[in-house]
């Protein structure tokens, strides 16, 4: 049985966040300013999905970040970016996009995860994020013009898709998001190498060297595609950094240039969206 707390479109419009089951006290993020921060479900056509969202207290109208999870899902540490980018003046929403799939016995089994993963289709996915970036946009503590995609691992993925499929975004973060799939199927039709003249906004990417996912070869192919076609875009590839260095909940976490990485994104965000 589900029994996360359900809250609707109104409560969020009306109400901010207010009123609702916060979990942000609950989170290891530094403290700079008052958040709050639910789990609601959104509106993707006739369905409904998850999402967390994290905002400043102080009433105001926000830029805002679609943060894209990992192959894990909406766990722990996304809800704890989500409030870090609450934090820093932003209003954060990560979509659960294994809601459909709920409950998730395996979710700290890699392989399971995978196949799960790619046992959904991209075009579904980017419909969820489409459908979310819809969502921010109808919130009145949102400024609709100033909306950015943030996504880690197969979410740093599909950050970059979503800024060649979506002309709404003003900037887009892909960290360590596979950049060429081995093939094409009819669930993968395109990877970011295959859709670099439809981006629509800055791209910053971070790599790490030493990624067993993601291949250096593959981001400087990516890097040599976007300045073919003249793309604004900034991509930091951190010198024997594995794959997931930014997760400080894995053995993979690199402090410093997970600190590093963080600072690089804030400067990049702000510029395009502040």
């Amino acid at each position: 049985m589900d029994e996360r707390p359900k809250f609707n479109r109104r409560d969020f419009v009306r109400q901010g966040l207010k009123g609702l089951a916060g979990l942000a006290g609950e989170l290891n993020a530094p403290s700079k300013a008052p958040v709050m921060a639910a789990l609601a479900p959104f509106s993707v056509g006739d369905e409904e999905i998850f999402g967390y969202i994290a905002r400043p207290e102080q009433p105001g109208s926000y830029p805002a970040i679609l943060l894209i999870h990992e192959l894990f899902g909406l766990v722990p540490h996304i809800k704890d970016i989500a409030v870090r980018f609450a934090r820093e003046g932003y209003v954060a929403i990560a979509p659960d996009l294994y809601t459909r799939e709920a409950p998730i016995e395996n979710r700290r089994d890699a392989d399971a995860m995978r196949r799960l993963s790619r046992s959904i289709q991209d075009e579904r996915i980017l419909k969820d994020l489409e459908s979310a970036i819809e969502h921010l946009s109808v919130l009145t503590f949102v400024d609709h013009h100033r909306i950015a995609s943030v996504g880690f691992c197969m979410g740093g993925l599909y950050s970059f898709l979503l800024s060649a499929q979506s002309d709404r975004l003003r900037a887009a973060v892909d960290f360590y998001g596979r950049v060429a799939y081995p093939s094409r199927t009819e669930s993968r039709p395109d990877a970011p190498i295959d859709v670099v003249e439809n981006v629509s906004c800055p791209i910053l990417g971070i790599f790490g060297s030493a990624d067993h996912v993601v291949p250096v070869d593959d981001v400087k192919r990516l890097k040599n595609e976007l300045m073919a076609n003249r793309k604004p875009f900034q991509i930091k590839i951190y010198p024997d950094a594995p794959h997931a260095f930014f997760n400080d909940t894995r053995e993979s976490y690199r402090q410093d240039m997970a600190e590093d990485a963080w600072k690089r994104m804030l400067s990049f965000l702000n510029k395009h969206m502040k």
